[in-house]
């Protein structure tokens, strides 16, 4: 009798729950309806009509569901909330140090009927509570023509606006003390466009053109030392110079496999080499190599084993006739770097500096729950400020674990701790809920 009571029970709820369902689905059914007969409206009219009921629609899913399938729907309405059409919220950090950061972003997508073309833009604003501030647009543009590979030209145009007014600096070099920490301002901004060309294999062909102005000051008040009252222009290039550039270069990526898999083994390579010649601020001209090798294997398996990755990444700069590579542009290790990259993650946040880098990581990834992951790493690399000093000497290494929350396939929250190096450790934890992702300084394209 009691079994008989208990299913019952259990039937009603289900039935409940899911009549629930039902009577937000015909709600939004019922307004999209009303719409529809109240137009015609024109298509920025539709895509903002959309959201709100979609969004309604979902927040209403939280409140007629119970238990973990409540979670889920709240999961469902964050990822309405934050991501797609229209106008959304923006929450996250700008760089590391700039705190915690909001603001809006616009998001549209429409694909033409005449020609075989899909548009997706954004822009962007976000400031944080203590002064740094930026904001951006950008248009993604792609092929959609049929395709052997399902591989499509891709062109992007952006611009982007960035106010940093108070960035770590430690010096140069892959020795540089911890007792020479200085903080200095950074306002950057880019324009410009890139387009990749797919070829057979794998392949693609990448090119890009774009203007770079920099400009950096020292900073009052602060919780350290002012960067010039530190270190002098011969040791920080360009410390007191404004500089602008035209950057263009192009690269050559593969993908291996070309068309994704779940399980297996999975390969991409990425490379640019791109031209700084400066036209105000000289001598600060330089080239540049970026190349970053991704292995990844999850097995086959009918229980998740999670995800290995190991990572190599080679930033090479060559300079002639006096040039050097200003401090602000080159690339640095330790914590997240100024474009939200993790590497050497026991360190603090721009620990080491120099025009060139070599660094190595390795990762492990498994799926907790739902959007939950947990993370272990391995990381291990150096800076370089001479091209013949990039080697396997010297490193310097960072173990630590964590977890990811990812919304859409995208993370919007990552939390490690990270030990080892002998500074100490580093705790880090990141927000970013926002889908459209500026290239961020000195990244051009």
């Amino acid at each position: 009798m009691k079994r008989g009571l208990h299913a019952w029970a259990l039937t009603a709820i289900g039935t409940g729950i899911a009549c629930a369902a039902a009577t937000c689905d015909s709600r939004a059914g019922q307004e999209n309806a009303a719409w529809a007969k109240s137009g015609p409206h024109s298509w920025l009219a539709s895509v903002e009509h959309t959201q709100f009921v979609e969004t309604q629609r979902k927040w209403c899913h939280i409140f007629e569901t119970t238990g973990i399938d409540r979670v889920s729907k709240g999961i469902d309405f964050g990822s309405t909330l934050f991501t797609g059409d229209g106008i959304h919220p923006s929450v996250g950090g700008i760089v590391p140090g700039s705190g915690f950061a909001g603001g809006l972003v616009y998001n549209l997508e429409r694909a033409l009927s005449s020609a075989p073309l899909r548009f997706s833009g954004s822009a962007e604003a976000r400031g944080s509570y203590n002064g740094f501030w930026t904001a951006g647009a950008k248009l993604d543009i792609w092929g959609s023509a049929n395709s052997a590979q399902d591989q499509h030209i891709h062109a992007t145009l952006d611009v982007e606006h960035y106010s940093l007014p108070q960035m770590a600096y430690y010096g140069e070099g892959n020795a540089s003390s911890l007792k020479n920490q200085s903080l200095f301002g950074l306002v950057q901004t880019t324009a410009g466009g890139h387009i990749a060309i797919p070829v057979p294999g794998g392949f693609g062909v990448t090119g890009g053109l774009a203007g770079l102005w920099n400009t950096t000051s020292g900073v009052s008040g602060g919780p350290e030392p002012s960067i010039d009252r530190t270190f002098n222009a011969s040791q920080t290039p360009a410390l007191d110079t404004p500089t602008t550039y035209i950057v263009w270069g192009g690269g050559i990526d593969w993908i291996y496999p070309v068309s994704p898999r779940m399980n297996g083994l999975s390969s991409t390579l990425t490379t640019a080499y791109k031209w700084f010649h400066d036209t105000s601020g000289s001598p600060y001209s330089f080239s540049r190599l970026d190349a970053i090798f991704i292995n990844r294997y999850h097995p086959a398996s009918k229980t998740d084993l999670g995800t290995i990755s190991v990572s190599a990444r080679l930033a090479d700069t060559a300079t002639s006739g006096g040039n050097q590579m200003p401090f602000y542009l080159q690339p640095t290790l330790g914590g997240t770097d100024i474009n939200n990259v993790d590497a050497l993650r026991s360190y603090r946040d721009y620990r080491y500096r120099a025009p060139s880098l070599l660094v190595f990581q390795t990762e492990y990834t498994h799926t907790i729950w739902g959007p939950i992951a947990a993370l272990a790493f391995y990381d291990t690399g150096r800076v370089a400020e001479q091209r013949s000093d990039i080697g396997f000497s010297q490193f310097h290494h960072s173990l630590g674990a964590g977890f990811i929350v990812q919304v859409g396939g995208a993370p919007v929250f990552k939390f490690y701790y990270a030990w080892g190096g002998g500074e100490g450790s580093h705790t880090t934890y990141t927000l970013n809920t926002n889908n459209f992702t500026f290239s961020a300084p000195a990244g051009v394209f």
